[in-house]
């Protein structure tokens, strides 16, 4: 559907009383009905709100009484009713002035306003999607995450926002510096590369790759370096670490290794991988070793190298998957 076809679907005042909270419930539900109709008529309706705030900042201009205000300053300059004070002599060039200053502000907030650019956003809805951002740099979001940026950046920033997990490959402008928010936090780089994921809840996790980046939230502040990683607990706290997980961006390489690692966290890895639940009957199992890589291997392989061996046999529920069995291997 085009834009002309959603315009004449729903009236421009219906959606005005809507944006300032005067419809009725009736009115209500039949916006809230046509905005989820298409996401080009939510695009349409944030245009026609901006379209409205920049009406109501130039009514604000438009609602000063000029010669009330001359008046009152012609009063103030002159002292009027004060002795020794002259009054009564201001040149035109004055209210020049002062027009001028008015004609010249609205202007300027309507430059503002038309040369704003379009914010985009673009959402990884079934499998992971690469993004291509006016500067360069490279965004893999990875499933159901979404980032908005500007049409184009501004001349002395580059400013996008994250929800969800995605993997940076920014292009280095030290003298126009990357930020990324998520979640009240603030990633600023200048050229680097890291991955950033805002898990569920308040927990956030970063980890850098290359270059090095200042993390802040609130007042807490971290700089990082290669292999290091800082998580935001549900709490807020802040905390930078040394980066242990081998596996954390194999949503982006489709890849899995493990060295002598236990099955638990083997089991943590491919749940994650592959959006399974795998549970673990056995506890004794647990603490069996792998030492093997997977590369985009079907979930099948997957659990016939666990049949292979250890000896299991993996079972499917309504819930995920079960894994029967198994023993650990003999040196």
């Amino acid at each position: 559907m085009n834009s002309m076809e959603n315009k004449a679907t729903i009236s421009e005042h219906l959606l005005a009383s809507y944006w300032k909270g005067e419809t009725t419930e009736a009115e209500r539900l039949q916006v809230e009905q046509w905005l989820a109709a298409s996401s080009e008529n939510q695009q349409l309706f944030d245009k026609w709100k901006q379209a409205w705030e920049h009406a109501g900042a130039m009514a604000d201009f438009e609602a000063i009484d000029v010669e009330a205000n001359w008046k009152e300053v012609k009063r103030k300059i002159a002292g009027e009713g004060k002795p020794g004070k002259r009054k009564g002599f201001f040149p035109n060039v004055w209210r020049y002035a002062a027009a001028i200053v008015l004609i010249a502000t609205v202007s300027f907030l309507t430059w503002q306003w038309m040369t704003t650019p379009e914010m985009l956003s673009v959402t990884a809805s079934a499998e992971p999607m690469n993004v291509s951002l006016p500067d360069g740099t490279q965004v893999w979001l990875n499933k159901g995450a979404t980032l908005d940026y500007p049409e184009e950046f501004a001349a002395d920033s580059r400013q996008v926002e994250l929800t969800g997990e995605a993997f940076f490959e920014v292009v280095h402008m030290p003298e126009k510096p990357f930020s990324v928010m998520a979640d009240q936090t603030e990633t600023r780089v200048l050229g680097t590369s890291f991955n950033l994921n805002e898990k569920a809840g308040d927990e956030l996790e970063l980890v850098l790759i290359t270059g090095k980046v200042q993390f802040s939230k609130g007042e807490q502040n971290e700089i990082l370096v290669p292999g290091e990683r800082v998580t935001v607990d549900e709490a807020g706290l802040v905390t930078k670490s040394f980066n242990e997980q081998q596996n954390f961006m194999s949503w982006k390489t489709g890849r899995l290794i493990f060295d002598s690692t236990a099955i638990r966290d083997v089991v943590l890895d491919v749940e994650q991988l592959y959006g399974i639940s795998l549970e673990i009957e056995s506890e004794s199992f647990k603490s069996c070793l792998l030492t093997t890589t997977f590369q985009n291997d079907p979930l099948e392989s997957v659990f016939d190298t666990f049949k292979i061996l250890f000896e299991t046999e993996v079972v499917q529920t309504d819930q995920g998957y079960i894994i029967k069995g198994g023993g650990c291997q003999k040196d």
